[in-house]
């Protein structure tokens, strides 16, 4: 996430305001339609992938998913998806709040450009992976698996009594039992993605039970700098305990190396985790 980077630059029918974020598929930017001034998230494929096959395939899934999955309060939606002189595109709903990354590990100020980890209350902590679960179990029941949970894709948006939680990029996502080029964000794969394997829905829920586990205990659980090394530790690196034992018992079972062992669904592991908030 870039935060915004103001710049303007018209693009078909909208009018892109400010570059929000750029990730490995397309980049994301404030964007208004001319014919009735709508405020959009506007997400294009980059460039040099708008003649890459797989790239242009991708997208296409994205655009598919994010316009005719059916809504869910915890899911980004889509309004509409095109083309623009062979640059696709999806206009997505502009989700207020700011990602979890920045939350948890908002920016200094001033000379010290090393970000201050911010430790959030347990309670807040569950309900935000919570709100994770039903978005994941949302598309899990249609047949997909997301692939790329990590706080830079929660979008957090704090209200009266309780958070908005919502789950963007869906750039990444996979059928249900398919496998494939690695795909993901390092240190939030599941082994299964970094071997190549097929996702299942329990993929969905090591990603969750890592960004579960950085919450409560302040630090970052597989992040080791490369890549290689990052998806090695996913792999292989043993997870610490938490020092409470109900939340180590269910992150504990959530980050089991072996899917078949795994907490099977995201369903499940919000189960687990309202049953420990009561």
């Amino acid at each position: 996430m870039l935060g915004f980077a103001y710049m303007s630059e018209a693009f078909g029918i909208w009018q892109l305001e400010s570059l929000v974020a750029v990730g490995g598929l397309g980049e994301v930017w404030r964007a208004r339609r001319g014919s009735d001034s709508q405020i959009v998230a506007l997400k294009r494929l980059h460039t040099h992938l708008a003649r890459n096959e797989e790239g242009r395939g991708q997208f296409a899934l994205e655009q598919r998913l994010a316009t005719e999955l059916p809504r869910h309060p915890n899911v980004i939606h889509g309004s509409e998806a095109g083309d623009v002189e062979g640059r696709p595109y999806v206009a997505l709903e502009l989700v207020a709040g700011a990602d979890l990354r920045r939350i948890i590990a908002p920016p200094s100020s001033g000379n010290d450009v090393t970000p201050t980890k911010v430790l959030l209350p347990a309670t807040r902590a569950i309900g935000i992976v919570t709100a994770a679960c039903d978005a994941a179990t949302h598309l899990h029941d249609h047949g997909w698996v997301h692939g790329d949970i990590n706080p830079g894709n929660l979008v957090v948006e704090p209200r009266a009594g309780d958070d908005h939680v919502v789950l963007i990029d869906l750039g990444v996502a996979r059928a249900i039992g398919e496998a494939g080029s690695v795909r993901g964000t390092h240190a939030y794969m599941a082994p299964e993605q970094v071997r190549g394997e097929a996702w299942t829905r329990a993929t969905d829920v090591f990603a969750l039970g890592v960004v579960l586990w950085e919450l409560l205990s302040g630090t970052r659980l597989f992040h080791r700098g490369p890549p290689w090394l990052s998806m090695a530790a996913v792999v292989e690196a043993p997870v610490p305990a938490l020092a409470t034992r109900d939340f180590d018992a269910i992150v504990q079972a959530a980050l089991v190396k072996d899917p078949a062992q795994r907490i099977a669904s995201a369903a499940e592991l919000a189960e687990r985790l309202r049953r420990v908030a009561r």
